[in-house]
């Protein structure tokens, strides 16, 4: 299945907010209780949280729509630091864009398809003037910290991340964004 891969619209803010109860688990280590897992998709994944990244200005957010139209993947993407400004000591390159948050259905791994939302990505900050992109992953999540590091990310340090009142370990990555010649 190939997406579309287009900005999010107000219109997907429900199946962005059903994706997200869906994968932000899949991304925390086991032993991190339940409870704290559904206070953070709660609080942060739902609709109210996609509709204020939709209005807010630093922010772009991406939508991966299967042929039917549901939302099967998203990314967030946020200018400079300010997704966590404790990282902005570990990040080498300037400007550059933190990719808060970047999901795929389950249905989609293995598929090609992120490397995909990625590319759209990296384009996206190329044409922002961005030298890099940064992102944060749990230390357990290997899945994700090897595509990382497949796709030119580079371990520059470590952030604590709260979960529903837990604090989490993450790996803070970089990949530098060239620009087309």
């Amino acid at each position: 299945m190939t997406l579309t891969i287009r900005p999010a619209l107000a219109t997907d803010v429900d199946g962005l907010s059903a994706l997200a109860a869906l994968t932000f688990p899949l991304a925390c280590p086991p032993d991190l209780p339940r409870a704290s897992v559904e206070a953070f998709v709660r609080d942060s994944l739902g609709p109210t949280s996609f509709r204020g990244y939709l209005e807010d200005p630093t922010h772009r957010l991406l939508a991966g729509v299967g042929p039917d139209g549901d939302v099967l993947a998203y990314a967030l993407l946020i200018e400079g630091t300010a997704m966590d400004e404790s990282c902005a000591r570990v990040i080498s390159s300037r400007p550059t864009v933190g990719v808060s948050k970047f999901y795929l259905h389950p249905c989609l791994h293995g598929s090609g398809e992120a490397g995909r939302l990625l590319d759209v990505v990296i384009r996206l900050a190329q044409d922002s003037g961005a030298r890099s992109l940064w992102l944060a992953t749990n230390v357990a999540n290997s899945r994700a910290l090897a595509f990382y590091a497949r796709s030119g990310f580079e371990r520059r340090g470590h952030r604590d991340f709260m979960v529903g009142g837990v604090r989490n370990l993450d790996v803070v990555l970089e990949r530098p964004v060239q620009r087309p010649l």
